[in-house]
């Protein structure tokens, strides 16, 4: 059983419509993950509590990760510096819905998917 250490950080992540999630979720890391783009970068191995809003209801669900990932603020590729955070501990569904979203977009529909 995970617990979430009593010094992680939390993180409010809020996703407005479909395409956000699609371009957001990190779906080649197992259990699922989400980039958050920011200034201010996490360490490795730090554990958050994500409060993340999906646009299927609008309501925040808290949800453990750990920073797997980070793009610094300076980087050749010239993109905003971000973390990529793992779920550890999925308990409110928040991967199942984000496929669920991510199926509700249109076939033909050009999607921007973020590949860092």
């Amino acid at each position: 059983m995970s617990t979430l250490d009593s010094s992680a950080r939390a993180l409010s992540v809020v996703l407005r419509d479909a395409e956000s999630v699609q371009r957001y979720f990190l779906p080649q890391v197992r259990g699922g993950g989400i980039l958050i783009e920011t200034p201010n970068l996490l360490p490795m191995g730090t554990d958050v509590l994500l409060m993340i809003t999906l646009p299927d209801n609008g309501q925040r669900t808290p949800l453990q990760g750990k920073v797997i990932w980070i793009m610094p603020k300076e980087n050749r590729e010239g993109h905003p510096p971000a973390i990529g955070i793992r779920f550890t501990n999925d308990r409110s569904g928040i991967l199942t819905r984000i496929q669920s979203i991510i199926a509700s977009l249109p076939k033909g529909q050009k999607r921007e998917i973020l590949a860092f």
